[in-house]
């Protein structure tokens, strides 16, 4: 019997039901709050003596070492349809039709694509948790994205803003099975 709780094992991924393949070490997952202080009074200065919760942020993040289809859609969410030839790099591309084009101006919600993440079976993360599934996932804002192109292994980090969405009256960023 193990001293304590221990849980580990691999993950699988999709980003918009496509593979991101292998990562690198994992997918880390950070949750912030957003608090506004009550401070600067007459009675305690400066010295913070409350908080007022104002929600939160939530980002996951992982570097593929696979460069394929799901990865770089993920690195680049904005060319069209993903694996495509020459989708990587596009800013707008006025050849394809909506709903498929994203103008300047587009919505991130909109753009925004389901990200999920399956424990391998057989391992103690196989039930926890058994799914991670963040339903309006999108490439951060200021992700300043590198990839390398040179006689190295290509990685493709990246790092994802979850969303907020309403499921069953409820507000998440995202969904564990």
């Amino acid at each position: 019997m193990a001293l304590d709780t221990f849980i580990a094992g691999r993950y699988s991924g999709t980003y918009a039901t496509v593979d991101v393949g292998i990562v690198k070490e994992g997918y880390e997952l950070t949750l912030d709050t957003e608090m506004e202080d009550v401070g600067e009074t007459d009675a305690w200065g400066n010295t913070v003596i409350d908080g007022i919760w104002r929600g939160g942020n939530c980002f996951l993040q992982f570097t593929s070492v696979a460069y394929k289809a799901g990865s770089l859609a993920a690195f680049w969410p904005y060319g069209g349809q993903i694996g495509a030839a020459g989708v990587l790099g596009i800013l707008v591309d006025d050849s394809i039709a909506a709903p498929n084009k994203l103008p300047i101006g587009s919505l991130a919600s909109d753009i925004a694509k389901a990200l999920v993440l399956t424990a391998a079976a057989g391992t103690p993360a196989a039930a926890t948790p058994a799914t991670v599934t963040a339903s309006k996932a999108l490439l951060a804002k200021n992700n300043n994205g590198r990839l390398l192109f040179n006689s190295k292994l290509r990685e493709v980090p990246v790092r994802l803003r979850l969303y907020p969405y309403t499921s069953s009256s409820v507000t998440r960023f995202f969904s564990t099975s």
